[in-house]
């Protein structure tokens, strides 16, 4: 079921997107460039996990992850 019409599904995907963001706030400054990569691993991961939710959304949210990663 899509986000915009499944309460549930959006919940889990906010609860997973929420972690996400913590991972990359939680990295300073003086972390090293290999923090920010497995923070990236990190995040693809939880969203792979959740795909079910919502494929199309999911799947536009890795492909941006993945694009960020090349800049």
């Amino acid at each position: 079921m899509p986000y915009y019409t499944c309460t549930n599904c959006r919940s889990i995907i906010d609860n997973v997107l929420r972690t996400n963001a913590l991972l990359f706030a939680n990295l300073g400054s003086t972390d090293p460039k290999s923090a920010y990569e497995r923070a990236k691993i990190e995040e693809r991961k939880n969203l792979r996990a959740i795909r079910k939710h919502d494929p199309k959304l999911i799947d536009s949210l890795i492909a941006e992850s993945i694009d960020d990663s090349g800049k």
